[in-house]
Parts: structure tokens; sequence; C-alpha cells
């Protein structure tokens, strides 16, 4: 007897056999969570991720700003004296062109205190913010800054202190007068300072 030949298996018309229900389809992508399971949060942290580190309470505290030292009383003299000069010189120029045009006595005094008031007031508030010292502290190598932190004080601020600075001259020479240890204080918190003083703690001034 001989065994009989099984003819060859033929491809099934109907396409190839499912797949089998426990392995994922080739044409599939990664199983997706059902409908019911949570999902996380997209901004929550993960529970296990690094922390950052809390400040300790113990940290030493900012360093505080360098203030030079208010520079000495004759140069604050030397910087009144010039600037005060500047302004007389401007009132007497115009005091002299008043009486060449032949103007009356009321509009001479308002010529005269517009002339000084208004050349002080732009050395000494306009100029002093701009470049951080009127034409009196520049000759006396000074600048003007804030107690608090050193830096170029405001028009509002300066302002004040020129206001303020005709009441501390009468101060001043009361002061000197009776030989009193301590100047006043300048009521606006600005301090006039040596330039090179300035430069050694501050670098950045004016820049």
């Amino acid at each position: 007897m001989y065994e009989r030949p099984f003819p060859p298996q033929q491809p099934s018309p109907q396409g190839p056999p499912p797949p089998h229900p426990y392995q994922p389809h080739p044409y599939q992508g990664a199983p997706q969570p059902s409908q019911g399971a949570p999902q996380p949060s997209q901004g929550a942290p993960h529970p296990y991720a690094p922390q950052p580190a809390a400040q300790s309470p113990y940290a030493p505290p900012a360093a505080a700003a360098r203030i030079p030292d208010e520079a000495r009383p004759l140069r604050r003299w030397g910087a009144l004296l010039l600037d005060g000069l500047l302004a007389l010189t401007a009132a007497y120029v115009a005091l002299n062109s008043a009486d060449h045009a032949g103007l009356p006595a009321l509009q001479t005094c308002y010529a005269v205190a517009g002339a000084g008031f208004g050349l002080s007031f732009l050395n000494q508030v306009l100029l002093t913010r701009i470049a951080g010292a009127s034409l009196g502290k520049f000759a006396v190598r000074t600048r003007v800054i804030r107690e608090t932190d050193a830096s170029r004080p405001r028009l509002p601020r300066l302002f004040r202190r020129w206001l303020g600075g005709y009441l501390f001259i009468v101060i001043w020479i009361i002061a000197a007068c009776f030989e009193l240890e301590d100047d006043p204080e300048d009521f606006c918190g600005v301090r006039l300072v040596r330039y090179k003083d300035l430069r050694a703690l501050v670098p950045a001034y004016g820049r």
C-alpha cells in the first residue's frame, strides 16, 4: 500500500485568518487606556519629581548698597560759593541790561530775579539731574547722590532741595556763628560726596 499524497492547501478566498484575541493587531497602535481609568493631570507635578529647595530662614541678608561718606565742609562751601557767584553774575548782567534799556524799577526787579533764579534752577536742578552735579560741584570734584542707594536724584527731589537750599544757607551761617559741631541735615535725603569716592564704591555710577 502506498500513502496517498495530500493535495496542496490553497489560500482561502476569504482572506487571512483573524488575529488571536490576545495579540494586538500589527496595524494597531499602542494599547489605549480604558475610558474609566483616571488620567494624570497635565499641569500637576509628578509625585516623585524633585522639589525646589526652600530658602533657609538663616540665610545671610543681601548686602546693602555702599554709600560714600559726605564731602568735607570745605568742598561743600566751595561748590555753594561758585554756584552762587554764577547766579549773581546772571543777575548783574540782567541789571545792566535793564538800565541800558531804561526799564521801570518793577520790571528791572523782575528781570534781575528771573535771571538769577533762572540760572540757578538750570544749574542746580536740570544740570544736576542730567550730569549728577552743578557747575560749582563739578569744579570741586563732587557729585550729588541719594543717601539710600547712591543713585542720581530725580527732578522732584532736586527741586525741593533747590528751594530749601536758600533756607539752609541761613542755617549754615547760624551754625558757623555759634560754632555748632554738626551741620544741618539735608531734609531731601541727598548727599554731596567726592567723585573719587563715588567711583571707587559704585563703579557703575553714571553709566
